[in-house]
Parts: C-alpha cells; structure tokens; sequence
C-alpha cells in the first residue's frame, strides 16, 4: 500500500516576516544595482570581480603586500586558481611577484605602480557611481536605512545605534 502524499497545509507569513522579506528585498536589489554599477567600473580598467578583489586586497596590505598564500585565503580560492589570477594581473603589470627565501617557494605579491594607479582610479569611479545612485535620497532616509539594517538583516536591535545627523550636516 502506497504511503498517502503529504497535504501542502497553506502557510500564512505573520505581517512581521513579510515586512522583513520586502526589505531584504529591496536591499538585496539596492546591493545588486550597486554591485552591477562597481563591476563595470571595473570592467573598464580590464579587471573582472576576482582580479579587482585580489588588487583590492593587495592595496589593503599595504606596500610590502603579502605573501601568495595569504591572497589565497583572502581569495577564498584554490591556490590553482589564485596562481593563474596572479600570473594575469603580473601581465596586465599591476601586481610584482618575488620569490624569497633560500629555496625561493615564498611568494609575495604586491602592487605595482600600476596597480596602486589603477585601484586609485577604480575607488574614485566607485565613489561617484555609489554617488549617482544614491542621488536625491535625503540623508535621514539612510540614518533608517541603517538602523533597519542592524536591525532586520542583522539581528543587531539595541546593540548599535546610528548618530543623527543634526539639521546642518544634511544640507
């Protein structure tokens, strides 16, 4: 005898949760936008997301930049994968690869001239895009952007607060 099909009971969302899911739907959509706008900024200086995050990587090390197998951490990528990344970026000479040590297996990447030229005009072109798609919010909406954000997204509530802005820091 076949066992009888489960019935599909009808689920009703408390107004809570479908408040909830329109918001991370809206920033969800925000955050798409955003990243559609940042990646073609990108694009335009020859870098896709992965090559853009390893450059933007390399610049948060700082000059000395960092050995290879920290980039494949910070990556979250296989070394493979990193490797041939690292050989490209070499190319395009926005990243320097020198090896160390007497037996010369440490690899430490860092930015080139290029490459701190480059990311420079990358986070001046981010600003602006970002800019452009936030124009004509009022400033206050973002105070509750935020706050919801701590809030719904994170489960934040009461821990963190978001400062006002006082009426002259808007203008």
């Amino acid at each position: 005898m076949d066992p009888q099909p489960e019935r599909d009971e009808p689920f009703s969302p408390s107004p809570a949760l479908l408040e909830q899911l329109a918001f991370r739907s809206q920033l969800r959509y925000f955050f798409r936008r955003a990243l559609t706008a940042l990646d073609a900024s990108v694009a335009d200086h020859g870098l896709s997301p992965m090559g853009y995050h390893a450059v933007l990587v390399l610049g948060g090390a700082g000059p000395q930049g960092m050995w290879e197998h920290e980039l494949v951490d910070n990556l979250s990528s296989s070394s493979a994968h990193t490797s041939v990344l690292t050989r490209q970026l070499v190319a395009q000479g926005l990243v320097a690869r020198d090896r160390e040590g007497p037996d010369r297996r440490r690899v430490t990447l860092r930015l080139t001239s290029q490459g701190w030229r480059a990311l420079a005009a990358i986070a001046d072109e981010h600003q602006q895009r970002l800019h452009e798609l936030v124009e004509g919010w009022d400033p206050r909406a973002f105070e509750g952007l935020l706050e919801r954000i701590m809030s719904v997204y994170l489960g934040l509530e009461g821990r963190v607060s978001v400062e006002t802005l006082r009426p002259t820091e808007i203008a």
